[in-house]
C-alpha cells in the first residue's frame, strides 16, 4: 500500500504526577485535541521490526497541525525529531497472520495502550521523585548512587481519524517518539525478573528496572507496578501496567494478574 495521508484528531498523552493521575483518568471524551495530518507507511515491507503480540509499528510523519486556541501546552510529541505509528491487531490463528479489529474494538484497544503509557509516565515520575529524595539525604553510598540510571518513556499521543471512510488510512494509531538503536526486551509482562541472555550493560538496565518495580509496588500500597519493559538506550516503550485481579480489565490484555500475584516471591529471590 505504501505511504498514505489522512487528517486525525491528536490527543496528547501527558506526564502528570501519580497523585493527580488517580483523579484524572485518560479519556478522550470532551478532551482537547489538535487537528493534524499524518503520513504513514502501512506497507508490510516497511514495518519497523516484527509485529508484536498486540501491535505493529510503521514509519510516520506529522506534516501539519492546527492548534486549538485552548490547547496548551504544546504536546511533547510535536517536538520530537522522528515518530512512528503503532496499530493494534489480533492474530487470526497460527500461520494465518494478523487482522484488524472492528472499529469500536480497535479504538478501545488503542485506548488501553494509551492508558498504559499514561500510567507508565506517572509511575516512572513517582519512582524518580522517590529516588531523588533518597539521594538528597546524603545517606546513599556513592557506589549505590552510581547505579542509578536515567530512563524515560517515549513521548506519545493517540490519534483518531476524522474521516473513518478514508480507504487509505482510517485506523486509530498511537504516535510515538521513534527509538533508534538496538531494540531490547528487558522484562516480560508475565514475570518480575530480567529476561535471559542480556549482557552486562543490558542486564544492569534490567536490574535497575526491577528495582523501580519494587519502589512502584511499595509506593502504590501494593496495588500496581510497570512491566514488559523494552526499548533502547535511555528510552522505553510499550510498558504494561500490572495489577491484581480486581483491576484485570483496566489495562488491556497484557495485564498479567498471575505475575502480580507472584511478584513478592519472585523479587525475594533476585
Amino acid at each position: 500500500m505504501g505511504y498514505a495521508s489522512a487528517v486525525f484528531h491528536l490527543y496528547d498523552i501527558p506526564s502528570i504526577s501519580f497523585t493527580e493521575l488517580i483523579s484524572t483518568p485518560f479519556n478522550i471524551a470532551d478532551s482537547q485535541y489538535i487537528v493534524t495530518t499524518l503520513v504513514i507507511d502501512t506497507s508490510p515491507h516497511a514495518m519497523i521490526g516484527l509485529a508484536g503480540t498486540f501491535k505493529s509499528c510503521h514509519p510516520a510523519l506529522i506534516c501539519s497541525t492546527a492548534m486549538s486556541t485552548s490547547t496548551t501546552p504544546r504536546p511533547a510529541i510535536l517536538l520530537v525529531e522522528e515518530v512512528v505509528a503503532k496499530h493494534v491487531f489480533f492474530w487470526k490463528g497460527q500461520g494465518k497472520g494478523h487482522q484488524r479489529f472492528a472499529r469500536e474494538d480497535e479504538l478501545a484497544k488503542t485506548l488501553d495502550e494509551a492508558n498504559c503509557l499514561y500510567w507508565g509516565a506517572a509511575l516512572m515520575g513517582m519512582t524518580y521523585t522517590f529516588i531523588d529524595k533518597m539521594l538528597k539525604t546524603g545517606k546513599v553510598p556513592k557506589d549505590i548512587e552510581d547505579l542509578v540510571l536515567h530512563l524515560g518513556l517515549v513521548h506519545a499521543a493517540l490519534t483518531v481519524p476524522v474521516d473513518t471512510n478514508n480507504s487509505n488510512v482510517s485506523a486509530n494509531y498511537l504516535v510515538e517518539e521513534k527509538i533508534s538503536g538496538k531494540f531490547l526486551k528487558y522484562i516480560n509482562n508475565n514475570s518480575a525478573i530480567p529476561v535471559c541472555g542480556l549482557h552486562a550493560k543490558e542486564a544492569n538496565i534490567a536490574l535497575f528496572l526491577c528495582f523501580m518495580q519494587r519502589i512502584q509496588y511499595h509506593l502504590s500500597n501494593h496495588m500496581v507496578y510497570l512491566s514488559d519493559f523494552q526499548g533502547s538506550g535511555d528510552l522505553l516503550t510499550d510498558c504494561q501496567v500490572i495489577t491484581g485481579s480486581d483491576f484485570v480489565n483496566s489495562f488491556g490484555d497484557g495485564n498479567c494478574t498471575t505475575a502480580f500475584k507472584n511478584f513478592k516471591s519472585e523479587h525475594q529471590h533476585q
